[in-house]
């Protein structure tokens, strides 16, 4: 599991890379998908992130489950999750997490969500955009909290989304987890100085460096050691 990933990663002073997963173009498949899963754990990722919603692909479940047969690290699967139904779809294809529990969206329903999920044995980031979210989820037995992801914060404005994302970071529980979406190299490297246990490098980000891979996984791989 992700989680169990992260608590080991931290103790050695090091953050999680989450690589996403996505399609370029329409006519790329499952199998095409696995197969750049494959080449993301080769090059370093420590967990990958399938995007499942249908704005996103057409075979959302197939994707995942494509992807969780052809990796030995933890998989996760990003849709917007607003019913149990989702969860226990995402459990079936083989993911060990679910991203996509937003307190924005899911209310009061947010705790009972992530519960849910935990219950299933599916860590559950819960994406959050403020500190009262963050206070309001401690009080229910939230752990897991993400940042950057899908709302609020992921603003068109240079470093808007990282300067907020450090500011809950540094104050969330004790012994809480945390994963920030990044875009870009830079935003990495700010939310690995800002004290992120995990980095989402989200499609996007990847997509900028799809001609020259190995410069990006040497620079995420330098950005989580925390080495100056």
């Amino acid at each position: 599991r992700l989680a169990t990933l992260i608590a080991d990663s931290v103790t050695q002073g090091r953050t999680v890379l989450v690589y996403e997963v996505g399609r370029s173009k329409p006519d790329q498949t499952a199998t095409d998908l696995a197969n750049l899963a494959k080449q993301y754990v080769a090059m370093g990722a420590d967990a990958i992130c399938v995007r499942i919603d249908s704005d996103d692909t057409p075979t959302g479940l197939k994707d995942l489950f494509m992807v969780a047969q052809s990796v030995k690290v933890p998989v996760i699967a990003r849709d917007y999750l607003i019913h149990p139904l989702q969860v226990v779809e995402i459990k079936e294809s083989g993911a060990s997490g679910c991203l996509g529990v937003i307190g924005q969206v899911n209310g009061r329903g947010t705790a009972v969500l992530s519960s849910f999920s935990a219950a299933l044995g599916l860590d559950a980031p819960v994406e959050v955009v403020n500190l009262r979210e963050v206070d309001g989820l401690a009080k229910a037995g939230v752990v897991f909290y993400a940042m950057n992801i899908s709302v609020g914060i992921s603003v068109a404005l240079p470093g808007f989304g990282a300067d907020l994302a450090h500011g809950i970071l540094g104050n969330l529980p004790f012994g809480a987890i945390s994963m920030v979406g990044v875009r870009s190299l830079e935003e990495a490297v700010k939310a690995k100085a800002s004290g992120a246990d995990s980095i989402l490098v989200k499609h996007e980000c990847i997509e900028q460096y799809k001609d020259n891979m190995q410069f990006l996984t040497m620079q995420l791989a330098y950005a989580a050691s925390g080495d100056d």
